[in-house]
């Protein structure tokens, strides 16, 4: 896949280059939040679905934003801020095998934001997981790749386990 793919898909269909073209003067502000609702609109298209279908495209999902994190080349830091498909899998995780409803997609759109943007202690540490592996460990199995989707993968569970909650005492 070229580079352009990559950062195609990488960057939720360039959708994350919208707010540097409109702020001019900050880097990439509210890139995530952006990738976030790019999810939930997606979200919305595909839904209701069947329990195995949404399995099968949360599977695909998270193992397509490793791979792409893993791939694709920005300049700076390796979890660039321009990479927002972990943000729309991190968002599907947070939604996942809830009650099809717009309230609780927008539930778990929020939900996720916090978590995702406040970095609980253990999600912040899964962030750099594998740094202590070696570079050439880390490329073999897109361990930098997991490193850059991890953090909203378990932000996605934390909003999930709180939206599983409510629908349990029927809030939901």
């Amino acid at each position: 896949m070229s580079q352009n793919t990559l950062k195609f898909f990488a960057s939720g269909a360039f959708i994350s280059y919208l707010p540097t073209a409109v702020l001019k003067n900050k880097k990439n502000t509210g890139a995530g939040l952006l990738g976030s609702i790019e999810a939930f609109l997606i979200y919305l298209f595909l839904m209701p679905m069947s329990y195995w279908a949404y399995l099968f495209l949360l599977i695909g999902i998270i193992l397509f934003a490793i791979y792409i994190s893993q791939k694709v080349e920005f300049e700076g830091t390796e979890d660039n801020p321009k990479i927002v498909i972990d943000e729309i899998a991190g968002f599907f995780v947070s939604a996942a095998f809830l009650p099809c409803s717009i309230k609780t997609a927008i539930l778990a759109l929020v939900l996720f934001r916090i978590f995702d943007t406040t970095k609980l202690a253990f999600i912040k540490k899964a962030e750099n997981f594998a740094t202590k592996f070696p570079e050439e460990i880390r490329k073999k199995y897109c361990l930098k790749g997991a490193e850059i989707v991890l953090d909203d993968i378990l932000a996605g569970i934390c909003a999930n386990l709180i939206l599983w909650i409510l629908v349990f005492c029927k809030i939901l």
